[in-house]
């Protein structure tokens, strides 16, 4: 017989049991929908993706009887495409500064009318200079603001998900971009050179709707419950990874004994919080990113792109001139460009389907192979004399393509924190406008000096190679410091505990 005591304290227990089920609070965090609004973000960014960069290779097709009207000379044509550059590095390096200002949607919805002005008005203009304020000006700001946004609200909507959706937005890009030039050609031909800019106008018109799905992430965000084997694991992450430099490292010591404002800024060894600043200093930092410029500006993962990326669009430009100077067909020619970008093409849509494995290989080490890829293959180019062999290395041409273009802001996301991805999107597109007013130049000089495609070629091969050397080593240097910090603050942690 169980006695009176036992079953007084079993029920005392039951009851303490649930006392503390009661007292269990569940905690959650908010985490990127990966889905849901973000398919219809996807949509929006393919609008401004297609609208504002997949007519830029028909710009000899749109605006040929234009410039022909105006009389305008090369050196002219050259300058607007420096202005457009400017205008699109300095735009989009200023649009985490705007985002301060105004939200993401009335960013998108303004920058979209000053892109379509800029199209539509070049129907009417009728001199030079507002040539240059309508393509230069006008379409530059609009192009650098709209794609720093598309960029930003996919890596904000997207995360498990994110290579998957980013290649399928830039397949579909892609597609556009193969279209544009057969759509411009039947414009003109049906509707003549000014129906067609406002026809290219209208369609431009379509990113209002892009700016109208572009809803704040935190409307749509998913719930999910923190673990308790996590929780305390969240606090106590020492960030040593590239990806957290800008997160502060707090450790604690004593829960019982709540540390003021002046002791938390000191822990978070974040000065300014407790140190008056200048008006001058907040206006600075209100449009630079100081933690960025010392930890992202000087690495391979801000230069690389920037510096691939103008080498690919300078070494796309010169080609077809290389290949009439060794008396090729236009019909090669083209049939050179088409496999260009069926290259190009053919890897988005192998990016879409192995996009599971992507995150596991590294995106930084696909990058760095696409970079290896082009280097390969502008050699292969350039020391074959069978024709069947060229056009097969500028369809690999295409793939490193692919890999430099598209994976850029994957890159950028996976090396910064989420809420500095659009600075750094913001710093890397100037430095592509800056790097292509520069380089462009001293490439075209080098070609007008020794008379020869090839040594100009071969000064744009070694940009990549350098990359393709550097980056590796800069990838080694941060995970053996990784490692340090690691074995450093595993070995305090343990002297700590025996020292208490």
């Amino acid at each position: 017989m169980v006695s009176e005591d036992t079953k007084k304290n079993l029920k005392m227990m039951e009851k303490e049991k649930e006392a503390n089920k009661e007292l269990k609070v569940k905690k959650y965090k908010y985490v990127a929908p990966d889905g849901g609004w973000g398919y219809l973000v996807a949509i929006s960014t393919i609008i401004c993706f297609s609208t504002t960069t997949s007519f830029m290779g028909s710009f000899g097709m749109m605006y040929n009887e234009y410039i022909n009207e105006i009389s305008m000379s090369s050196s002219g044509i050259t300058l607007l495409n420096g202005i457009a550059c400017l205008s699109s590095a300095f735009s989009g390096y200023f649009t985490s500064a705007l985002l301060k200002l105004m939200s993401m949607r009335w960013l998108a919805f303004i920058s979209s009318v000053v892109f379509a002005f800029g199209t539509l008005g070049t129907a009417f203009t009728p001199s030079t200079l507002m040539f240059y304020l309508t393509v230069g000006i006008c379409q530059g700001i609009g192009m650098g603001i709209l794609f720093n946004l598309a960029c930003t609200v996919m890596n904000d909507y997207f995360d498990q998900k994110r290579v998957l959706v980013m290649s399928f937005v830039q397949t579909a890009t892609g597609v556009t971009a193969m279209v544009a030039p057969i759509f411009v050609k039947w414009s003109i031909e049906k509707y003549g050179s000014r129906g067609t800019l406002l026809l290219i106008g209208g369609l431009s018109l379509h990113n209002f709707v892009a700016a109208l799905l572009m809803q704040p992430v935190r409307w749509h965000m998913r719930k999910v419950e923190i673990p308790e084997s996590t929780e305390l694991k969240l606090l106590l992450e020492v960030n040593n990874d590239v990806k957290k430099l800008d997160t502060p490292v707090i450790t604690l010591t004593e829960l019982n004994n709540s540390p003021t404002k002046e002791e938390l800024a000191k822990a978070l060894e974040y000065p300014e919080y407790y140190e008056k600043k200048s008006g001058f200093r907040k206006f600075l930092e209100s449009i630079i990113d100081m933690s960025l410029i010392k930890t992202f500006l000087f690495s391979c993962v801000a230069l690389g792109p920037a510096m691939c990326i103008t080498a690919d669009y300078l070494y796309i430009v010169m080609v077809p001139k290389y290949f009439y100077s060794l008396g090729w067909s236009q019909d090669n020619v083209a049939m050179v460009i088409t496999l260009y970008g069926f290259g190009d093409l053919a890897t988005r849509v192998v990016f879409t389907i192995i996009s599971k494995w992507m995150y596991k290989m590294g995106i930084q080490n696909i990058y760095i192979v696409g970079i290896v890829a082009a280097v390969l293959s502008r050699l292969g180019m350039l020391w074959s004399s069978s024709g069947i062999a060229t056009m097969v290395y500028f369809t690999l041409m295409g793939v490193a393509h692919c890999s430099i273009a598209v994976l850029s802001p994957l890159v950028i996301s996976d090396a910064v924190a989420s809420d500095k991805f659009t600075s750094a999107m913001g710093i890397s597109i100037l430095l592509t406008g800056v790097l292509g007013i520069g380089v462009g130049p001293v490439v075209g000089a080098v070609r007008d000096y020794t008379n020869s495609y090839s040594k100009a070629f071969y000064v744009l091969i070694s940009t990549y190679a350098l990359f393709a050397v550097l980056w590796p080593i800069e990838i080694i240097v941060k995970k053996n410091k990784r490692r340090r910090n690691i074995l450093e603050n595993s070995k305090s942690s343990q002297l700590n505990k025996y020292s208490s």
